[in-house]
């Protein structure tokens, strides 16, 4: 197990607010349905507001609170993407008849996303409680990229600090 996965520092009190970060999307999925007054897809991009805003309260400028809180944009972003995605697939679907098999396929896919969403918020709140890190295994790192700590420059900064 990588280094970046271990048990982080902190006291429980900082471990309940890392876990809440991952809870924060949830915050406006619900706005957005009491606004809209039914789920809908295409506002699922209000999801990155919870950790970019209530996110960044609770971590208070810790540093693992920080990564936590880039790991949950990161979730977010790509489930609001997918979701964006899926919401086109189902107008695509309902306005072309002859691709009508898009509607079943698009709300199966769409399903399976809001699934996949919660059981990943639930598996990261978990991993949070204990002190360690946790990546969805689908998703894309935007927020990482933007900040320079891409995949590929973690790795070389690991090769060069263990040699």
């Amino acid at each position: 197990m990588s280094r970046e996965y271990s048990v982080q520092p902190g006291s429980s009190a900082d471990r309940r607010r890392d876990a809440a970060v991952h809870v924060t999307p949830l915050i406006p999925a619900a706005a957005a349905v009491v606004v809209i007054g039914r789920p809908a897809p295409w506002a699922a991009p209000v999801l990155v507001l919870g950790p970019l805003v209530v996110g960044g309260i609770l971590t208070r400028g810790r540093d693992v609170g920080r990564r936590h809180r880039i790991r949950a944009i990161d979730f977010n972003a790509n489930v609001a993407l997918a979701a964006l995605v899926l919401w086109g697939v189902l107008e695509l679907g309902t306005r072309i008849e002859l691709l009508g098999i898009l509607v079943p396929v698009g709300v199966l896919l769409l399903s399976l996303l809001w699934l996949n969403w919660l059981l990943m918020i639930a598996i990261s709140v978990n991993r949070a409680r204990y002190g360690e890190l946790f990546e969805p295994p689908w998703v894309v790192p935007f927020a990482r990229w933007r900040d320079g700590q891409s995949p590929r420059t973690r790795a070389k900064e690991n090769a060069h600090g263990d040699g």
